[in-house]
């Protein structure tokens, strides 16, 4: 390993270190909220903040405009004039959308609302509160993403992570108050403010209006490439909203779907939120060389399936228990529906260690192509997977969809990366044998005890706990670089940087 691989590798360990630290603790500061808010907010308007929020959503993804990622993926070294362009588009391009939202807030509060909803709000305003959100989120500091670029993950991190913790309290506490779903649109509002204000703590800049020409045209050119993957990611992740809240009308399963989701999702959300802005900055700087790059990808594959692999198993295992556990007994109601939501959170967790490296290379185009055949597969079976089996049968339905899509990222990596199948097979192999034993111990419990309630989540945690920290432990460790093999020349045969 020369010296410039010892260095990329050691502030990479470095940024994933602080990541998780940061996530870890915004994930635990998160499930506050939640908490709080099934107690004190009924089901049927939680499930309207979903509502409302997928419907502002649908409309914003439509030409979202990808700043940071084309910040992180440029070649050159953006200036001062770049950053300010990046921060001018944005802010233009949310005061189009914040208006256009106005104007549609009488259609989309017709289509979402029924005789129940209108009885209690006046739907129109539920968005045209919400329509500002997306200029509250223009205003973050562009320079972030130079932070990011650079691999300084510290200062990010625990910006972060005071932005979550202000922006839960301030949803808990108007909770307390007011126990309606203002309480949750006003705490949304006032979060992605905080989140705002927070980055340039993180990210110093004094932002003016600049429209430079070759920085715009960079912007042009990947966000051409990038057309319509938002959008598409955006109808998968609300797809729950559109078909359980829209096609079968029911409030409280959308509203339970949703909460039990928010832990199910773990592995993906850990390793999306830890992995993927570490990832992208990483695979960016290795883009010249595909034999390092396929290397570093195939070994951040193996540090997934390792950890996630016997987390997914973990979550599965302990059922309707653990929703029932943090958010109440309305929230374990739907048997079987966590299980499936963990499976789906661990293929999509695979997924979100692929997708990056579409992305760093500057060809978004293809995690495109894989989203639009899993959403078009979200609906085409979800729907009647909903109206047949209720939520667990769309549950099962994004398991199949996301699997539809994973695949097809697979294939697509393996082919630019020049890698076979067996070098994938070989990366997976630890990750799925480690499933697979924790997995047996876990049924022959079932086999003599079927244990429920907080017995199941400890034997659970018991079991699968020490397993999945020491697995993590060693891939940090194994990733540290040594000084001795760092200053040794280039041998063709070095570790990969991930």
């Amino acid at each position: 390993m020369n010296a410039h691989d010892a260095e990329l590798r050691r502030r990479t360990i470095q940024s994933l270190f602080w990541q998780l630290l940061g996530v870890g603790g915004q994930r635990v500061i998160q499930l506050i909220a939640p908490m709080v808010l099934a107690r004190q907010i009924a089901p049927v308007d939680v499930g309207l903040f979903v509502l409302v929020l997928t419907g502002i959503g649908v409309v914003e993804s439509l030409t979202l405009f990808m700043g940071e990622q084309t910040t992180i993926s440029s070649q050159r070294q953006p200036d001062r004039n770049y950053l300010d362009t990046v921060f001018t588009v944005r802010i233009l391009r949310s005061l189009v959308i914040c208006a256009v939202l106005c104007a549609l807030a009488w259609p989309l509060g017709w289509f979402f609302g029924n005789e129940e909803r209108a009885a209690r709000y006046w739907m129109p305003g539920l968005f045209l509160a919400l329509a500002g959100n997306g200029v509250l989120d223009s205003l973050q500091s562009p320079a972030r993403a130079m932070q990011m670029k650079g691999m300084h993950f510290r200062r990010i991190a625990l910006g972060d992570f005071v932005a979550t913790l202000l922006g839960v309290s301030l949803t808990t506490a108007l909770a307390l108050a007011w126990h309606d779903v203002w309480a949750m649109l006003v705490g949304h509002l006032g979060s992605t403010l905080i989140r705002s204000l927070v980055s340039y703590c993180t990210a110093p800049h004094m932002p003016r209006w600049c429209l430079e020409r070759s920085a715009l045209k960079e912007l042009l050119h990947y966000n051409r490439g990038a057309a319509g993957a938002p959008f598409l990611l955006l109808l998968v992740f609300t797809s729950p909203a559109l078909v359980l809240g829209k096609v079968l009308d029911n409030g409280a399963a959308l509203a339970i779907f949703d909460f039990a989701g928010r832990l199910a999702k773990l592995p993906e959300d850990i390793f999306l939120r830890v992995l993927a802005p570490v990832a992208i900055p990483a695979y960016a700087q290795l883009r010249g060389d595909t034999n390092r790059l396929g290397r570093a990808w195939l070994q951040a594959v193996h540090a997934f399936l390792l950890v996630g692999t016997p987390l997914t198993v973990a979550l599965a295992w302990s059922g309707d228990e653990m929703p029932m556990l943090f958010f109440g007994a309305n929230y374990g109601s739907l048997h079987g529906l966590f299980a499936l939501q963990s499976l789906h959170g661990g293929l999509a967790g695979l997924t979100a260690v692929v997708g990056p490296l579409f992305w760093a290379i500057g060809e978004p185009q293809w995690d495109r192509r894989a989203q639009f055949f899993r959403c078009i597969a979200c609906y085409g079976v979800g729907i009647p997977a909903a109206i047949w089996g209720g939520a667990q049968g769309f549950a099962a339905a994004t398991c199949v969809a996301v699997g539809i899509g994973l695949a097809l990222s697979l294939r697509y990596a393996l082919r630019y990366l020049g890698l076979r199948f067996g070098d994938l097979t070989r990366a997976a192999r630890d990750g799925l044998l480690v499933g697979c034993g924790l997995l047996a111990p876990l049924l022959l419990i079932d086999a003599l005890w079927a244990p429920t309630g907080m017995p199941r989540l400890l034997s659970a945690g018991v079991l699968c706990g020490p397993a999945i920290a020491y697995l993590a432990l060693m891939q940090l460790r194994s990733s540290r670089p040594r000084q001795a093999v760092a200053m040794e020349q280039p041998t063709g045969l070095e570790d990969p940087p991930l």
